[in-house]
């Protein structure tokens, strides 16, 4: 997201504010639809919370590879896919880490979690997006450097589309770690509204 704007200005866009404001409002129906998707999920059959954040990094890594190729319009989709699936890692995250480990040291482990925020921002955003782009880049005649072109960040693109795909499998691990924790929930929430409705 730090660097849409610079990504739409080289793909030749000239309103680029559209492409984190498209992020940012999907961002926003991601974490409502997936958090309702979530719970639901678990209700109906114990589905481990862990599954749909692999499900995002696919459809994250689809997404990635739209903005690599740079079709015309490809942009607008990445950004829209993008932008759900980085809402649906927030809101899936969350809840996944309290049925986890719990409630008692939450306030420390959530801060732990959304660390990632800061940290891929320098990493993926600030070095890795930074130095691709410089080396793409020209030198201007005011001392910076400016890039034009989908080559650009086609790169970057195709990188964060391999952290997706890594990210993908970690999670499938993790889903199958926590099975029977998940089975035991959906046990428990049965039995209680079982025990409401008697």
């Amino acid at each position: 997201m730090n660097n849409m704007g610079q990504m739409g200005l080289a793909l030749g866009y000239v309103d680029v504010s559209i492409f984190v404001s498209l992020t940012s409002i999907w961002g926003f129906f991601g974490r409502i639809l997936s958090g309702w998707v979530s719970e639901h999920f678990i209700r109906k059959a114990g589905t481990p919370r862990p599954i749909w954040n692999a499900a995002s990094q696919i459809l994250m890594a689809v997404g990635y590879v739209f903005m690599a190729m740079a079709f015309p319009g490809s942009l607008y989709i990445g950004s829209v896919v993008v932008g759900i699936c980085y809402g649906v890692r927030l809101a899936v995250t969350v809840p996944t880490a309290s049925e986890l480990f719990g409630l008692k040291y939450y306030g420390l482990i959530y801060n732990i979690l959304i660390l990632n925020l800061p940290l891929g921002s320098f990493l993926f955003s600030g070095l890795l997006a930074g130095l691709l782009y410089d080396s793409q880049a020209t030198p201007t005649a005011g001392g910076g450097n400016t890039c034009i072109g989908a080559h650009c960040y086609r790169l970057v693109f195709v990188v964060m589309a391999i952290a997706c795909v890594v990210g993908f499998g970690l999670d499938v691990l993790l889903a199958i770690k926590t099975k029977a924790l998940y089975t035991k929930i959906h046990a428990s929430r049965k039995s209680k509204k079982t025990a409401a409705t008697s």
